[in-house]
């Protein structure tokens, strides 16, 4: 990166700072090179570090990449590089007690939290006010009420404050736009002792869901009075092409009927047979233009607007019809495959009396009611009940409970049969087949969410554990305990994150991350765009398909139906 004038007067610059820039802008870069600045001017203390926080464990990894380049090694103990939810995680840890009387706190998981919470209403409110409870009582926490618990220890205890400022007297918060609430209230309270260097990006708001506000930067201003840097119209990631100005454009409309370098809109015949086929063609072209150019260091993403079209498609993918399957990896949410995931952990275990059964129903109806991440069905509702009453009484009624017990039974059964290796992989498939052939939808969704899980990948933190324990006991005792820990440590982990390869993944799930190519697919049934689409959504629409677009290093490509484009390209 050249240091021009701006950016020399970013590195001098003290008191709170607002960083603006879009994709690419060096937001991030300029930020190491300031805090390495600082840290060799001596202006840390002993035990004194800057710490980094982004929102994404995919952007952590990509700024410890950064600091190999930027920060000289005698500085790199200097920073702390780290997400939201591991900052206050640690804080929460060491004085949570303060405002709920415990010693020790549970961290609730998604998965385990959505199965707690399964036959609560989708209040919101009604919602957290049980997180908070559980918390106050149980000691059990979840991801999603951290910062306001955060905020509250604070404003009750200005030590906690002071020793967070002392340790920590400057920080950088990346993504700032993206804040919630409760997140820009705990800023507003470290803020009032260590300085804070807000980066941030207007143009790339897209978290309206989950509490963002159109008006934060504004109230950044307000509130901490920063001066201002602005990078808006700079772009390093892509740069010598039109990738960051498509998205520019593309929130105005000015991108309609121009044509741009590495930004392509490919209109394709729709194919009902195989509405899927035109992206796998693609892709098998832009697989072998990657190759050619980078041997197996590339990376392609396919992004999607819903979680249907991002199974469809990677169904199509797998499939062996008219064209080769495409290995790939999926980004889903955890909840189905961890809670999957400790139903098969617990059938490797040894226990082979009849608390296996018990445990295993307990599982099973975990799954059932936590894989959506909302508030179950009432079939589903009156299931769980029924295979409780079964538990006590031995009796139940209905077709297709008497299947899922009949199965189970089998399943069992043929669990027994099974001579487990001492070779995690292979005994982890052993196990995931027992659900494949099975009747029960609640049981097929075991195998079918339990597909997806990554942490049994070679070397991964689960599989070494389950090595382990079978080199101690020759069996896998502690397997479900072994795969909920691995969970949470999954969660905050920010080793890197390797995106070789083919993925497919929403288009909010994109955020955050670099690929060498973005494929961004529409089909004729699931548009980019509704037709009919309001003015917001237009507008939100735009914000979204600028990030997606802009992930891209290389070429960004469109490929919308031609007889009903996308009405934004």
């Amino acid at each position: 990166m050249i240091i021009c004038e701006k950016r020399a007067e970013l590195i001098e610059a003290s008191g709170h700072l607002l960083v603006l820039g879009g994709p690419g802008s060096g937001k991030t870069t300029i930020s190491l090179v300031k805090a390495n600045t600082i840290i060799n001017n001596g202006i840390l203390e002993n035990g004194q570090k800057i710490l980094f926080l982004s929102f994404a464990r995919s952007t952590v990894s990509r700024i410890q990449e950064h600091t190999n380049s930027i920060i000289s090694p005698e500085n790199k103990n200097k920073i702390e590089i780290n997400t939201y939810h591991g900052f206050i995680w640690k804080l929460l840890q060491s004085f949570s007690y303060l405002i709920n009387n415990r010693k020790f706190l549970q961290l609730l998981t998604p998965a385990a939290e959505s199965a707690l919470l399964a036959e609560m209403d989708d209040d919101k409110e009604l919602r957290k006010q049980a997180k908070m409870a559980l918390f106050k009582t149980e000691g059990q926490v979840s991801f999603d009420i951290f910062s306001e618990i955060a905020s509250e220890m604070f404003k009750n205890s200005k030590r906690i404050l002071d020793l967070v400022s002392q340790r920590y007297p400057i920080i950088i918060v990346d993504e700032f736009q993206d804040t919630d609430n409760n997140e820009w209230e705990l800023i507003k309270t470290i803020g009032t002792v260590s300085t804070i260097i807000a980066l941030a990006d207007p143009e790339q708001r897209i978290y309206d869901f989950r509490g963002a506000s159109t008006e934060r930067i504004d109230q950044f201003i307000k509130n901490f009075d920063p001066e201002i840097f602005d990078f808006e119209q700079e772009n390093n990631r892509s740069t010598g092409k039109d990738i960051t100005q498509f998205g520019n454009d593309l929130l105005k409309g000015a991108n309609i009927g121009k044509q741009y370098n590495d930004v392509a809109v490919v209109h394709y015949p729709f194919n009902r047979a195989e509405p899927n086929k035109m992206l796998k063609i693609n892709l098998l072209t832009a697989i072998k233009r990657q190759k050619k150019d980078k041997g197996e260091q590339w990376s392609i993403a396919v992004l999607v607007r819903t979680k249907k079209m991002m199974f469809s498609a990677s169904s199509y993918l797998s499939s062996t019809t008219s064209l080769p399957p495409l290995y790939h990896e999926v980004a889903i949410d955890p909840n189905g495959p961890a809670l999957a995931g400790i139903i098969i952990a617990g059938l490797m275990e040894p226990t082979m009396d009849i608390s296996r059964f018990t445990s295993l129903v307990s599982d099973v109806k975990n799954h059932m009611k936590g894989r959506s991440g909302t508030k179950i069905s009432n079939e589903t509702s009156q299931f769980s009940t029924a295979l409780d009453n079964y538990i006590g009484t031995g009796k139940i009624k209905g077709s297709k409970r008497i299947l899922f017990i009949q199965e189970l039974d089998q399943l069992l059964a043929a669990r027994e049969e099974i001579v487990l290796s001492g070779i995690p992989e292979e005994d982890w498939l052993a196990i995931r087949r027992l659900f494949q052939n099975c009747q029960s939808p609640y049981l097929k969704n075991v195998y079918e969410d339990a597909k997806f899980l990554r942490l049994l990948k070679k070397g991964a933190l689960l599989s070494e554990r389950l090595a382990s324990a079978w080199r101690s006991t020759g069996t896998y005792l502690g397997a479900k305990s072994s795969i909920e820990e691995a969970f949470v440590q999954e969660h905050f982990i920010a080793a890197q994150t390797d995106y070789r390869g083919l993925h497919i993944m929403t288009l909010h799930k994109s955020k955050g991350k670099e690929f060498d190519e973005v494929f961004i697919w529409e089909d004729y049934y699931n548009p980019l765009v509704r037709h009919e689409a309001s003015a917001k959504e237009i507008v939100e629409s735009r914000y979204l398909l600028r990030v997606a677009a802009t992930r891209s290093r290389e070429r960004t490509t469109f490929l919308t139906v031609a007889s009903q484009p996308c009405i934004l390209l």
